[in-house]
């Protein structure tokens, strides 16, 4: 399902993530790995399908789509899940004893907050793995979409720049309050400088959002029904965001 991507992409890829994979399944504590069904954390999943003591969690309100497209992913991989439902008391006692590190955000970037809060609650393991980074490296917001290459570039290097400095340091505090240790695997140095070398070009959204990495992911044995499904934005596939008062 590669199209006109070059095939060496696939190698380059793979030799950058083999030492990011390696580390991961190294023997060591259990960890817990937020999943949603969606190709990024899917992938996640299924190439740490043999640690021992992994476990899937997802989050979400009564009848929210990630809640069923976890439980479908799940199922595909062969991996067991751990299903926890949100309602708006949950919410609203997360805000209130996250207070601290959740600060002064707002919108979206309080939304995410709030939800990785619920899971990080919630996670049974003392390590939580995360697939934050790939939207930003590979192009997945819906706001990449037209731009030019020049003008695609110099928004994923910002939204990186973003994440790095203010939602991951937000997360990692959220994490350690809840007793946990926070790691995304996608936001490995290594890994960072790799994907800068990858022309703009062969990362842009068409014809369908993430195109390259989900080409890889089918290349590294993902099923492609997981690989190029769509998925919702954690905030709204969950209905975090809806709980919390937006529309």
């Amino acid at each position: 399902m590669s199209g006109s991507l070059p095939g060496d992409l696939f190698r380059v890829l793979d030799e950058a993530f083999e030492p990011i994979r390696s580390r991961l399944l190294a023997p060591s504590r259990r960890a817990t790995l937020l999943f949603s069904g969606g190709v990024d954390s899917s992938l996640l999943a299924h190439e740490l399908r043999s640690a021992p003591g992994l476990e899937l969690l997802v989050v979400g309100q009564v009848g929210s789509p990630d809640l069923a497209q976890a439980a479908s992913a799940a199922r595909l991989l062969g991996l067991p899940l751990s299903s926890v439902e949100i309602s708006r008391a949950d919410v609203d006692s997360a805000v209130s004893e996250f207070a601290a590190e959740l600060g002064d955000a707002r919108g979206p970037d309080r939304d995410v907050a709030v939800a990785f809060a619920l899971a990080s609650q919630r996670a049974p393991a003392p390590r939580i793995l995360t697939a934050q980074g790939v939207d930003e490296l590979f192009l997945g917001y819906h706001h990449f979409r037209n731009l030019s290459a020049t003008a695609a570039e110099a928004r994923s290097r910002e939204d990186l720049d973003r994440l790095r400095t203010r939602e991951w340091p937000r997360a990692v505090r959220i994490a350690r309050r809840s007793g946990h240790e926070l790691e995304a695997p996608f936001l490995d140095p290594a890994w960072v400088r790799t994907l800068w070398e990858i022309p703009i070009e062969l990362r842009l959204p068409h014809p369908e959002a993430k195109r390259l990495f989900r080409a890889w992911a089918e290349h590294r044995g993902l099923p492609a029904e997981i690989a190029h499904r769509p998925k919702r934005a954690m905030q709204y596939g969950s209905r975090i965001h809806h709980l919390l008062g937006g529309s």
